[in-house]
């Protein structure tokens, strides 16, 4: 019996990807080793977080990086530095800042995601309408005293469709000239790799990326590449003021305070099991992980392709984003909702855990399985689709339909 089995955890195939609500990837054995060197050592946050900065910087080509609690937090410590910089006034005083700049300007249209990240803050929000004709004049004109940054959605999410939103080079063109900030949100934007350096270069000040999904760290790490001149702010809000008495206008040492980004405090352990996941996952063949995760979405998908009823979408790797396979279904099993599907695929054991998407669409994504899970998620579909046949044919269903 394992330790999960005295929890009553009961474990799933993760048919979808390195999704938060699954428990986003599994670290590797290097990776996992590192964390538990790191657990038995005492290590000062502020050396490591320097060691950090530096990996950061040479692979994503940014001039500094920090190691965060997941790109929600790298967002929100981003944001806080521009908002308050090294002012101590203005640190202890968030989120509840009152004089400007406190406003991020973002598209409407890249609200709803994350956007809680910059609100956590006390920044002000102002959007603009991407889909309008004149959308970049409209945003330099946003782009007013007031405002502490700019605000980016880069998630390169496969079912997510940015046409019509302006450029990001050009949209950070318009807010350089206006002396503004701009940090994106490339969360989800790996893979393709290049993504790594390809943001940083297009000029971002500063890019928020996920550490515990496609790099392959710890539960709850990310990153933030970004202007070196932003690090300093970011310290001072996340770790103890009082290590850095120096700054300009330091605090009493009998009225020490913590900085907003306390409540995001991240252990040793994550700090170098991301920096370590980071390295592995920029050596990584990435060609090679691309083949491996179409061949296993093909066995689901031929497996289910000549059955009546059932629809299937592949979402292909472009940009070399990670493949999806998108399951639907209409004509006699037009009553079948994903709902319902996903529910029964979480029951029995094995459990499998695949999402529902939109418009009656499953998502099955093909990174977090195993070589030999595939044919099991694919028994489970037929099994589950068998049932719901109401024709005479209902009990020969899956035998007719058997892996192909």
């Amino acid at each position: 019996m394992t330790v999960l089995d005295e929890l009553g955890v009961r474990p799933v195939i993760n048919a979808t990807g390195y999704w938060t609500k699954v428990g986003n990837a599994t670290p590797s054995q290097r990776v996992r080793d590192a964390m538990d060197a790191a657990s038995s050592s005492f290590i000062p946050f502020a050396e490591l977080q320097a060691i950090g900065s530096s990996l950061i910087a040479r692979i994503t080509g940014s001039e500094a990086g920090y190691v965060t609690p997941g790109g929600a937090a790298a967002l929100t410590l981003g944001v806080a530095a521009c908002i308050a910089g090294e002012d101590a006034d203005r640190i202890k005083s968030l989120p509840a800042v009152s004089e400007p700049p406190h406003t991020v300007v973002l598209f409407q249209q890249h609200l709803g995601y994350y956007d809680f990240a910059l609100r956590a803050t006390g920044a002000r929000l102002r959007t603009i309408d991407a889909f309008a004709a004149n959308a970049l004049e409209q945003l330099g004109a946003a782009l007013t005293k007031d405002v502490a940054c700019l605000f980016f959605d880069y998630t390169g999410l496969p079912y997510k469709d940015p046409a019509g939103i302006p450029d990001l080079p050009d949209v950070i063109s318009v807010a350089h000239s206006k002396g503004v900030r701009v940090i994106v949100d490339a969360s989800l934007a790996l893979p393709p790799h290049t993504n790594l350096q390809a943001i940083v270069r297009m000029g971002a000040d500063a890019v928020a990326f996920s550490g515990s999904k496609a790099i392959q760290g710890p539960p709850a790490s990310g990153l933030l590449a970004c202007r070196s001149d932003m690090i300093r702010s970011i310290a001072l809000q996340h770790q103890d003021l009082n290590v850095w008495a120096e700054i300009k206008g330091a605090i009493d040492p009998q009225n020490l305070f913590m900085g907003i980004g306390r409540t995001m405090k991240i252990g040793k352990e994550q700090i170098v099991g991301l920096l370590v996941a980071l390295e592995d996952y920029a050596q990584r063949d990435h060609d090679r992980d691309q083949t491996i995760w179409r061949n296993r979405l093909d066995v689901i998908e031929h497996s289910l392709a000549d059955i009546p009823g059932v629809s299937l979408k592949r979402e292909l790797s472009n940009e070399g984003r990670a493949p999806y396979l998108m399951l639907g279904f209409d004509g006699p099993l037009a009553s079948l909702t994903t709902k319902e599907v996903s529910e029964q695929l979480l029951e029995g054991n094995p459990r499998v855990f695949m999402a529902p998407y939109r418009g009656n669409v499953l998502l099955i994504g093909p990174e977090g399985l195993r070589d030999d899970q595939p044919k099991v998620v694919a028994r489970k579909l037929l099994e589950i689709i068998g049932k719901a046949k109401s024709s005479p044919e209902a009990s020969p269903f899956v035998a007719a339909y058997e892996l192909k």
